[in-house]
């Protein structure tokens, strides 16, 4: 069976005075156990080098991480964002190698900020503080800190309700930021008690991408959440097999 090639969009900071980029673990072991091949792609320094990523990988994993600047979807309330701010470089390259990889028709699996920023780059808005904003939320964790657990509802003719095969699973979470208004294109697959959206897919492809706010790499135990990362390493074998 082949063993497809699933890209990991990096971290990107600055420690020891220089930039960095790098995978957290949980991420590439949830790659692995999945049934791909994990590798962490870099930041080109030229425009051509997305297109070159994309046609190299044959999936690709965006990963969580910090907030996302709030002028990026009229946000009207930045005191309430996290001192640790999506930076620019990294935006623009999540941007385009979404826009690459789902161009080449190639599964994508996005989690938490994953899912917020295809969000926004499908014109739709986020909270920038669900607590602060919405009414009686559930706990949903701590931003960079303490999990928390809580019912999904999965939308019946939703590509992850096919996949996990339930109306409703556990989820762990750790985020501050959510979807606000949705995008135009996409569907909401799944929702939290609170009316959270918790998942969306594009309304026109429905597999072309699986998007969720949780983090199914953090409960590796759990088979409901392997489902997801059995899709994308199924999904892009079959894709690329087909293509040969």
């Amino acid at each position: 069976m082949y063993k497809p090639i699933i890209g990991i969009n990096p971290y990107y900071f600055e420690w020891n005075n220089a930039q960095w980029n790098g995978t957290k673990e949980r991420y590439y072991k949830a790659v692995w156990n999945g049934g791909g091949i994990p590798v962490t792609i870099h930041y080109p320094d030229h425009d051509e080098g997305v297109d070159e990523i994309a046609d190299t990988i044959d999936g690709l994993v965006i990963v969580g991480g910090p907030d996302i600047p709030n002028d990026l979807y009229n946000g009207t309330n930045p005191e309430l964002l996290d001192e640790d701010v999506l930076h620019p470089t990294r935006e623009a390259f999540d941007r385009a190698i979404f826009h690459a990889v789902k161009d080449r028709e190639k599964p994508i699996l996005a989690i938490c900020l994953g899912m917020q920023h295809i969000n926004v780059i499908y014109g739709g808005s986020l909270y920038e503080d669900i607590n602060t904003q919405m009414e009686e939320p559930v706990y949903h964790g701590e931003f960079n800190g303490e999990l928390g657990y809580h019912s999904v509802t999965l939308e019946k003719n939703s590509t992850i309700h096919k996949i996990i095969g339930t109306d409703t699973i556990e989820v762990a979470s750790t985020h501050h930021q959510g979807i606000r208004t949705l995008g135009n294109g996409l569907n909401a697959a799944a929702a939290a008690p609170d009316g959270l959206i918790e998942a969306v897919e594009d309304a026109e492809k429905r597999d072309a991408f699986i998007a969720v706010q949780w983090h199914p790499e953090m409960m590796p135990g759990n088979p409901d959440q392997l489902k997801l990362f059995h899709w994308l390493a199924n999904e892009a074998a079959e894709r690329k097999l087909s293509n040969k």
